[in-house]
C-alpha cells in the first residue's frame, strides 16, 4: 500500500461532515432511516436463525438485507454528495434517475457479498480489502456513473496511491459510528435500541457527508492524471 497525502485534511474532512449535515438534517435523517431500517428489516431473522444453526440461510438472509439497504441507499449518496458540495439538498434529484437504483444494486451485491463473505475467511483480511478498493462505488453512481461494474472500478482507481491513508480514514470512520451505537453498551432495553438508533443515524450520515468530501478530492486529484494520458 502507498502513502501519498490527502489533498484534504482530516479536521477538514469531518468538519465538513458536521456542516453538511445539520444543514441538511431532516433529508439525511430520512435517508439513512430508510436504508438502515430496510437492513434491520433482514438482519433480526438472521440472527433469529444463527441462533437456531442455520448459519447458511442466515448469512443468506443478512447478504440479501445488505444489498436491499444498499440499493435504498441511492438517495442518501446524493444527498450527501449535495450537502458536500454545499448546494441544497434536492430530495427528487435521485428519482429522476431510477436507472441508477438497479446500478446501485448491482455494486451493492458485488461490494457486500465481499464484504459478508471474506469475514469467513482469512481473519476477514478480504472483508478489509473489499471497503477499501471499492467504498466509494456509491458516490460514483450518485456522481452520475448508471453502471454499477463500473462504479466499482472507478471506486479502486480513486484510491490508487493513497491506500494506507485511506485505511486509517476507514478506521476512523469505524470508531466514530462505534460512538454512535454506544447506548447499547448500557443495556438492551427498548430505551438503549431507540437511543443507538439515533446515534447511528447521526453518525452514519455526518460519515457519508465526509465520504462525499474525501470522495471529491479524489476525484480532483485522479483527473490531472486523465488528462496527461490524453495527450501521450
Amino acid at each position: 500500500m502507498s502513502n501519498a497525502p490527502l489533498d484534504v485534511s482530516v479536521g477538514e474532512i469531518f468538519g465538513s461532515g458536521v456542516r453538511g449535515y445539520s444543514r441538511n438534517v431532516v433529508a439525511l435523517s430520512s435517508a439513512a432511516l430508510v436504508t438502515l431500517a430496510s437492513y434491520a428489516a433482514f438482519r433480526i431473522p438472521a440472527q433469529s436463525l444463527y441462533r437456531d444453526d442455520r448459519i447458511l440461510l442466515s448469512i443468506a438472509v443478512d447478504l440479501v438485507g445488505l444489498i436491499v439497504g444498499g440499493t435504498l441507499a441511492y438517495p442518501w449518496y446524493s444527498y450527501a454528495l449535495d450537502a458536500a458540495d454545499g448546494r441544497p439538498v434536492d430530495l427528487r434529484k435521485p428519482f429522476a434517475t431510477p436507472k441508477r437504483f438497479l446500478a446501485q444494486g448491482v455494486g451493492s451485491f458485488w461490494f457486500w457479498a465481499a464484504v459478508l463473505l471474506g469475514f469467513r475467511y482469512l481473519f476477514g483480511i478480504p472483508s478489509l480489502m473489499a471497503i477499501l478498493f471499492y467504498a466509494f462505488f456509491g458516490f460514483v453512481i450518485a456522481d452520475g456513473q448508471d453502471s454499477g461494474l463500473k462504479a466499482l472500478g472507478t471506486s479502486v482507481r480513486l484510491g490508487q496511491g493513497k491506500r494506507t491513508v485511506l485505511f486509517a480514514m476507514m478506521g476512523l470512520f469505524l470508531v466514530f459510528n462505534l460512538l454512535g451505537a454506544i447506548a447499547l453498551g448500557y443495556g438492551q432495553r427498548n430505551v438503549h435500541y431507540a437511543l443507538a438508533v439515533v446515534g447511528l443515524v447521526i453518525t452514519t450520515s455526518i460519515t457519508l457527508v465526509s465520504g462525499a468530501v474525501l470522495y471529491r478530492s479524489l476525484n480532483k486529484s485522479m483527473k490531472p492524471t486523465s488528462n496527461q494520458r490524453r495527450k501521450s
